[in-house]
């Protein structure tokens, strides 16, 4: 895995053209968004940073509202810098974003491990990774465009990869030089800050963190001991207390509708639901799957079945292991994502599923590359034929423009989305006109559309309270009307 892409070796046909298909496909998720509008939990979010004691609000919030800490302050902070639009912004920017964290978090791993694959390679691998994911979000609504589930259950796997990417640059430098103080303070922030958003991805963290520790104790000598131990144990430190403030806040006997289950039952349903999900994702998306698989297959196959020698019988011991090892930590990070829920809410949500089927895509996407290597390396006369290479490239390059199905099944969605952004925004141009001509308590229109929850009939009603406030005006109800623009 350490051998050099060399020119001659890269199917670089088809890492553009995969890139490109990948890349129109997420283009279109991205346009989707720009329909995207305040829904359900988004007006009193944005409505929070209207109250004159901020501070004494926060406060309040975290005792009788939310645990969730961070999301508020980053729902904050996109309304003062995007303003009243962000909503339609986020989308696209989130998942620019997220290719970009994934694409440094790949290239830092590579230099971790000292192999260094092509530039094309890591942005193919990246987009990949990110398309895959984002197609079979068990709710791409709630997890990308309802801007409060975005923040709780998106944002965070945005943030990781750029946290990953800056702890294994910090960890590569030990080398040269102790950490300073302020590597050691980031370490700690930057998970606290990315835990305060929700509980599974900061289940996440102290897992992978944890693992971490345990392997630097085991492999790593010396005097860089002591270092990557230093910024490992900041790192969880941070996750950790990420985690017990939202576990001690008051708000959480609100939340939960149920008491926790016994521990033998929730030990249980940690175990089992990361099975259930991994069995559902094979019965209902057999093809993405099967193509997540074979396509980095394929295509480290035709790479490296160009190597001069063989692989050895050592190294084929070694990604035998590397193949069950993925599988059983791709299992484990499962479970710690589900965790939180199955403490809880049984069951993880549909939006909170999204990061078990990153987890799961990034596990295919690895077997299947290594697959790829051992057949490559392997002795047998069929594998090293012609013929084979001859298929398994025309194969990739038909696999490689799959995200192109995407594209075409997503860009029929376009007139739905974009009529309902026209009905919006029809609805806030007439409460801005009703405003403008001093009526202060507003009828309008409801919007049957609306894919979360839509303002009520009810003055009284927690989201048009919350409207009211945004708006400026005493208050507002939403009606069912004859002529519906949706």
């Amino acid at each position: 895995m350490k051998q050099r892409f060399s020119a001659e070796q890269l199917p670089g046909l088809a890492l553009v053209l995969g890139a490109f298909a990948a890349l129109a496909a997420l283009a279109l998720y991205g346009y989707l968004g720009t329909f995207s509008r305040y829904g359900s939990d988004d007006y009193c979010l944005s409505a929070f940073f209207l109250q004159e004691d901020l501070g004494n609000a926060l406060i309040q919030r975290y005792f009788t509202a939310s645990n969730r800490y961070s999301n508020i302050l980053f729902i904050g902070l996109v309304d003062k810098v995007f303003g009243w639009y962000n909503v339609a912004i986020l989308p696209g920017l989130m998942i620019v974003l997220f290719v970009l964290g994934l694409y440094l978090f790949l290239k830092e791993i590579g230099e971790m491990v000292e192999w260094r694959g092509s530039r094309g390679l890591m942005i193919f691998m990246s987009l990949s990774l990110a398309y895959f994911s984002i197609a079979q979000a068990p709710d791409l609504y709630q997890t990308l465009y309802w801007r409060a589930g975005m923040t709780s259950h998106f944002a965070p796997l945005v943030s990781i990869p750029f946290f990953g990417a800056f702890l294994l640059r910090q960890l590569r430098d030990t080398k040269q030089r102790s950490p300073s103080i302020w590597a050691c303070a980031a370490c700690f922030l930057i998970p606290f800050l990315i835990g305060g958003l929700s509980e599974p991805p900061t289940a996440l963290m102290i897992t992978v963190l944890g693992l971490g520790i345990l392997a630097a104790w085991r492999w790593s000598e010396g005097r860089q001991r002591r270092t990557v131990l230093m910024l490992l144990a900041w790192s969880l430190l941070g996750a950790l207390t990420a985690l017990m403030v939202m576990a001690l806040a008051p708000a959480n006997s609100l939340r939960m509708q149920t008491p926790p289950p016994p521990f033998p039952e929730l030990v249980s349903r940690i175990i089992s639901y990361p099975v259930y999900f991994i069995v559902d994702t094979f019965r209902t998306l057999p093809l993405p799957t099967l193509v997540s698989i074979l396509m980095p297959l394929l295509l480290f196959y035709v790479s490296y079945v160009h190597a001069p020698q063989s692989l050895s019988k050592e190294a084929y011991t070694r990604l035998g292991i590397l193949l069950i090892a993925v599988l059983v930590f791709a299992y484990l990070l499962i479970a710690a994502s589900f965790a939180p829920s199955a403490y809880g809410q049984s069951y993880p949500a549909p939006r909170v599923r999204f990061i078990g089927r990153l987890l799961l895509t990034a596990a295919f996407m690895l077997e299947g590359a290594l697959l790829g290597v051992l057949a490559a390396g392997g002795k047998a006369g069929f594998l090293q034929s012609t013929v084979l290479r001859g298929f398994a490239m025309a194969a990739l390059l038909l696999l490689v423009l799959y995200p192109l199905r995407t594209a075409w099944r997503v860009s029929a969605e376009v007139p739905s989305y974009r009529q309902y952004a026209a009905a919006w925004d029809a609805r806030e141009a007439e409460i801005y006109r009703l405003k403008a001509e001093g009526v202060r308590d507003l009828t309008v229109r409801f919007l049957s559309a609306e894919r979360t929850q839509d303002l009520g009939d009810q003055v009284y009603f927690r989201l048009n309270r919350c409207a009211a406030v945004l708006y400026g005006v005493d208050s507002i109800v939403a009606r069912p009307m004859k002529k519906d623009p949706r």
